[in-house]
């Protein structure tokens, strides 16, 4: 009587295995079917352009003779430690004369990576300078100035120097 329990649990359970394998590959080759017929290349939408097209440029325009100079930091990297290199960048007027000027105990840095700077078409001037390694550990101005059309902009930020933990 045992034996006939298992010998049909035994056979309802590969009875159900085959049903649910049967459902899943009939599903599968309809799936199969039916993406077929609606491929990416028979849509309407993913059809190709009739012309080319040509890329977008962008096209630059010189601000008004009159028009205010403004000069923010969008970028300025800190903390540095004495020794490493320092990198600020700043957005102005396109074609604006920028100087920077890093005060370190009252006393200019006198760094060659610290010149003059003429903002690009987009009005970007960006620096790269080597921070002295006697510089004392301490917070440090950084100060840009921009000029364009007698007017003027100041933005200053501050320069971390510190050790970094190892």
């Amino acid at each position: 009587m045992q034996k006939r329990r298992v010998a049909k649990f035994i056979r309802n359970i590969s009875i159900s295995v085959g049903a649910l394998l049967l459902l899943a590959v009939g599903g599968g080759v309809a799936y199969t079917w039916f993406m077929g017929r609606n491929s990416i290349e028979n849509t309407p939408a993913m059809a190709a352009p009739a012309e080319p097209v040509a890329p977008t440029t962008l096209k630059h325009v010189q601000p008004a003779a009159n028009a205010k100079v403004g000069a923010s930091i969008q970028m300025l990297t800190s903390p540095v430690e004495p020794g490493s290199n320092a990198s600020v960048t700043v957005r102005t007027a396109p074609g604006a004369q920028c100087t920077i000027t890093v005060v370190y105990n009252k006393v200019a840095s006198k760094d060659s990576g610290l010149s003059a700077k003429t903002a690009d078409e987009f009005g970007i001037a960006s620096w790269t300078w080597t921070v002295e390694a006697s510089v004392p550990l301490g917070k440090w101005p950084v100060t840009v100035t921009c000029a364009y059309n007698k007017q003027t902009a100041v933005v200053q930020g501050d320069l971390v120097i510190a050790k970094q933990a190892s």
